[in-house]
């Protein structure tokens, strides 16, 4: 008779030794933005936060890196090269079952490297990507939540979400981290 196993995502074996997230800036003046882009019409809500951004900042730049994974050659390099030019990201859009863990282990990737991380994760895969990031010792990871159905939305609409989501993103980059 056959057996079947059965796995849980939500266990944690062990207790992952625990990471402090970089400090926060208190303005993004003078750096360069990044953005972690994985998900229909992501790119664009990322270009309408950035223009947000521009608006009221006097940001050196931005750059773009494709979330897909697993990397090897060029992808790698180029996510590489994305690390060492960025001085705080954005990376998302975690909107799958798959696509949220990602999002977080880029997100705390990037804390590692001393790059301030913000990770976009759809509602419904808010626990999940919680359990991601306490697996991985960093439980105190940013997250904002960002609607589920980004890709259907029009230009009109993800510019309006931009507007929406802008504070509460902005304030989970820049708020200092607690004591």
């Amino acid at each position: 008779m056959p057996t079947v196993q059965l796995v849980s995502p939500t266990l944690i074996e062990g207790k992952a030794d625990s990471h402090r997230m970089v400090e926060r800036p208190t303005s993004v003046d003078g750096m360069v933005v990044g953005f972690r882009e994985f998900w229909p019409n992501f790119d664009g809500f990322t270009a309408a936060f950035e223009a947000l951004v521009r608006t009221k900042f006097d940001v050196l730049g931005s750059q773009r890196v494709d979330g897909v994974h697993p990397r090897s050659g060029a992808p790698l390099e180029r996510w590489e090269q994305f690390t060492r030019e960025v001085d705080w990201a954005i990376s998302g859009l975690g909107g799958c079952g798959g696509c949220a863990p990602w999002a977080i282990e880029d997100a705390v990737e990037l804390e590692s490297r001393g790059v301030p991380t913000v990770s976009l994760i759809t509602p419904d895969l808010l626990g999940i990507a919680r359990r991601t990031a306490e697996r991985l010792g960093w439980p105190d990871v940013r997250i904002v939540t960002l609607s589920p159905f980004l890709d259907d939305l029009t230009p009109e609409e993800v510019q309006i979400l931009a507007e929406e989501k802008y504070e509460e993103i902005m304030a989970a980059l820049t708020t200092p981290l607690s004591s």
